[in-house]
């Protein structure tokens, strides 16, 4: 008597791979949306870094020189913006603005903060704004010499002036110049926080 032998159909891991997909498409998608333009009609209002600047290829420390942890200094989405020892008017501007827009971000606000990178030690007047006005800055370190990938990005390389957006990996991937409304600011972080799975 002869046994017939049925063979079993090749196992696959296409459960897996269709799983792996379903987190990393989103997550990919979300960045060329961004980079290259998910649609022809959408752009962004700030001005993409491309290539993006590493956060901690700028030396930043906490006050006192210490090396910061992760979680401070990529805690969430971040806004940035460098400033020297005073803030005249468009740097007090901007300040202003960040605070307001983390506030309007309104149910991503816990996926967001804003601080202010210093340069130098600020002078009296700037400190007692800060004081005044913005203490739920972050206030993070660093010198001019250490920040020329970012001094670059800028139309006048001594005299840094537009808001930064860094991502919670630490990438520095757009900046936002000083005459910008802040509502097409409000409009890039809105759509990208959507598209974002990043935390």
């Amino acid at each position: 008597m002869t046994t017939e032998v049925t063979q079993q159909p090749a196992r696959t891991n296409s459960s897996l791979w269709i799983l792996i997909a379903s987190f990393l498409i989103p997550i990919i998608l979300a960045y060329a949306y961004f980079y290259y333009g998910g649609r022809p009609s959408v752009k962004s209002n700030g001005e993409l870094i491309i290539p993006v600047v590493d956060i901690h290829t700028l030396a930043i420390t906490g006050k006192s020189g210490t090396e910061l942890t992760e979680e401070e200094l990529t805690p969430h989405w971040r806004m940035l913006y460098f400033a020297g020892a005073n803030c005249d008017s468009s740097c007090q501007n901007s300040l202003y603005n960040m605070r307001q827009l983390n506030i309007g971000i309104g149910k991503y606000q816990d996926r967001v903060n804003h601080g202010i990178v210093h340069l130098a030690e600020p002078d009296s007047e700037f400190s007692q704004l800060i004081e005044k006005e913005h203490k739920t800055a972050g206030r993070i370190y660093t010198n001019a010499d250490n920040i020329t990938a970012i001094s670059k990005l800028e139309k006048d390389p001594d005299h840094l002036q537009s808001i930064y957006l860094v991502d919670p990996l630490g990438n520095i991937m757009m900046h936002f110049p000083k005459d910008i409304d802040p509502k097409l600011i409000h409009k890039d972080m809105k759509k990208l926080l959507k598209v974002s799975r990043l935390r």
